[in-house]
């Protein structure tokens, strides 16, 4: 009997009866059962899909998006005839192009479904592919079957796909073959063949479109998607928005095990995720679903590890914004100095966009072995994805990407502090060992100065006057190299007192980035009276005024109220010059609703920041950090409503 084949969403399950919650895991297609709390999105998405050609579905990260199309949309396509090739394409040097990645993944999941597919040729573009007459997909009781391609994270075109000339030019390639096909348009390069051999048009059906496509994108990517329209039209009908969960459907997610949890815990546990500051109702709660999930794991985890038979009340505690940054400190803490640097340096940008690395090129790094990956995988810090035979390895979630960033950013500041604090060692001893050399040279210029007196001393008593003339030009000598040693001694007094400067100032550098990361820690972990205190200690700007501005986005938010775009900006005319001049502004929003408790900005954007949302804020604090590291940073309170300019 021949093993089965199953789809690439099928491959592995990520929960269980006795941990129903996957955490930063996507939910997968195997998983459906245990997928709750989506059911009329889902079903929206549905309707949208078998009624459009093309569809996009985005939202911002950490909503589910992944698990809706797998646990929730997948399921209910295949009993009516359509087939999901779930793609995510790979960008990396080593794999086959993104056209024959896709036709591969057509190939994969009609082979799992026992669908009957036409082969397809290396050489064939896509819209020759679906329009080649004759090229039916037939289901196993003989009925036609329509395949849609569902690319899953396609705002790695705009990261990963981009970060070099190489993969630019295949990009470019692959979407001009995609819009062809979302467009139902022969390329210009067929319709030229065809105006010269007519006779080949026969082969193709022009006017049938059996297929269908839907993009999956992260919300903060459409502005770059948008860049698109101009070859594909049609992406700016058909999208649907995955919003926050409300509390219900929330509460439906934690409850879902009552072996585990009782109600009033649940709701407990969607009131703590939701960062609730007043008694509100579910309803108008809003919950990320991957920060519920991952709350639920590690209280289930927590669970175990005490031998309780259910989750309580009194495991909660911390923050919710604790929570991401908590796991994976947590789960790395006991690694490898290696493998830590591998996380934060191989499976993250520079940017701070998740990337992938194959398990070959990640086993070639000294210090990382198959036994620690898998450590790694276990924790659910890192998974492992097949790729067209490839293995590769990357972060579970994008919202470990963030933390992940932080960590590094933060390693690479004291590294870099390290690093200075030895140079100057270094340079100390060097002073020293230069000092002694100079104490011997002179040691040897007395032994020698001692030596020409005796012997001028001796010679004296046969030519006396010739002894006399000797003895003055010895004393000359002897007088010069004095002063010459008395000068040397101050100018090693002098690399001394230059030394010991160099140290202060590396020793207060180091202090006011470790003042500066104190400040950030406190205000990310929303610590409010030690933000104040280590607020309190800096001095307050007076001079640098800051001022703000609102754009229209003309849309409006869930609860119906208008979106804007805030932007926050110091007056140019009043930022100092100079030795005083500016490195970089953190603004610090110190308030429960606002996501970005930090936005930091330099230079090349002006100091601007901007975040979208509904309202301005009456408190803003503006931490400012200047070009010289011995300059400590300054803080401004200013309210962003006062004189907002609304455009």
């Amino acid at each position: 009997m021949e093993k089965a084949i199953l789809p690439a969403n099928l491959v592995a399950s990520t929960v269980d009866l006795d941990n129903p919650w996957p955490g930063l895991l996507a939910f997968s297609e195997i998983d459906r059962e245990f997928f709750h709390g989506r059911r009329s999105e889902t079903e929206d998405l549905f309707r949208l899909v078998m009624r459009e050609r093309v569809s996009v579905l985005f939202g911002l990260s950490g909503l589910g998006k992944s698990s809706l199309l797998q646990a929730g949309l997948f399921p209910l396509l295949r009993p009516e005839n359509v087939l999901p090739a779930y793609i995510r394409l790979d960008f990396s040097a080593e794999m086959p192009d993104l056209v024959a990645q896709t036709k591969a993944a057509i190939a994969r999941e009609a082979l799992a479904e026992q669908v009957e597919a036409p082969s397809a040729k290396a050489d064939q573009s896509l819209w020759e592919y679906f329009h080649q007459r004759d090229n039916d997909f037939w289901n196993r009781r003989n009925r036609p079957v329509v395949p849609i391609l569902v690319f899953d994270q396609f705002e790695e075109i705009f990261t990963l796909g981009r970060s070099s000339s190489d993969r630019a030019i295949a990009i470019e390639r692959f979407l001009d073959q995609l819009a062809d096909l979302a467009e139902g348009r022969p390329a210009a390069s067929l319709k030229a063949r065809l105006d010269e051999y007519p006779e080949e048009a026969k082969a193709f059906a022009f006017t049938r479109h059996a297929y269908k496509i839907l993009l999956a994108i992260r919300e903060d990517f459409l502005p770059e998607l948008e860049g698109l329209r101009a070859r594909m039209p049609l992406l700016a009908l058909n999208r649907f928005r995955l919003g926050r969960m409300n509390g219900e459907a929330a509460l439906r997610v934690a409850v879902q095990a009552p072996q585990l949890v009782d109600p009033d815990v649940a709701e407990q546990i969607v009131r703590f995720v939701a960062a609730e500051r007043r008694h509100s109702s579910l309803s108008d709660l809003r919950i990320e679903p991957a920060l519920l999930s991952v709350v639920c794991r590690e209280l289930n985890n927590k669970r175990r590890e005490l031998g309780e038979v259910k989750i309580t009340a009194r495991l909660l505690e911390g923050s919710r914004e604790q929570v991401i940054s908590e796991l994976y400190e947590k789960n790395v803490s006991d690694l490898p100095n290696e493998l830590r640097r591998f996380i934060e340096e191989g499976l993250i940008t520079v940017s701070g966009y998740r990337d992938t690395v194959a398990m070959e090129n990640a086993l070639s790094i000294p210090g990382i072995s198959r036994d620690s990956i898998a450590r790694l995988v276990e924790r659910r810090i890192v998974r492992r994805e097949d790729r067209d035979g490839v293995e590769r390895l990357e972060l579970t979630h994008d919202l470990l990407a963030s933390v992940v960033r932080a960590s590094r950013d933060r390693r690479r500041q004291l590294e870099s502090a390290e690093r200075e604090r030895l140079s100057l060692q270094q340079a100390r001893e060097k002073e020293k060992r230069e000092r002694d050399l100079r104490d011997l040279k002179r040691t040897r210029i007395a032994a020698i100065v001692f030596l020409v007196l005796t012997l001028t001393a001796i010679g004296a008593a046969i030519w006396a006057v010739r002894s006399l003339r000797m003895a003055e030009y010895a004393t000359a000598q002897a007088e010069k190299a004095r002063v010459q040693a008395e000068e040397a001694r101050v100018q090693a007094e002098k690399a001394s007192a230059e030394a010991e400067s160099q140290r202060k100032r590396a020793e207060d550098a180091t202090a006011l980035i470790r003042s500066s990361l104190l400040i950030r820690q406190a205000a990310l972990s929303g610590d409010d009276s030690r933000l104040n205190n280590l607020l309190a200690s800096l001095g307050h700007n007076t001079s640098i005024r800051f001022a703000a501005r609102a754009i229209d986005l003309h849309r409006k938010n869930q609860n119906k109220q208008e979106v804007y775009n805030f932007e926050l900006y110091p007056e140019p005319n009043t930022l100092p010059k100079g030795d005083n001049k500016v490195a970089f502004i953190t603004y610090l929003a110190n308030h429960p609703t606002f996501q970005n408790t930090l936005m930091t900005s330099g230079p090349s954007r002006q100091f601007r920041a901007s975040y979208e949302g509904w309202g301005c804020l009456a408190r803003i604090i503006a931490l400012v950090e200047y070009t010289d590291p011995t300059k400590p940073p300054t803080v401004t309170e200013f309210n962003m409503c006062a004189g907002l300019d609304w455009d």
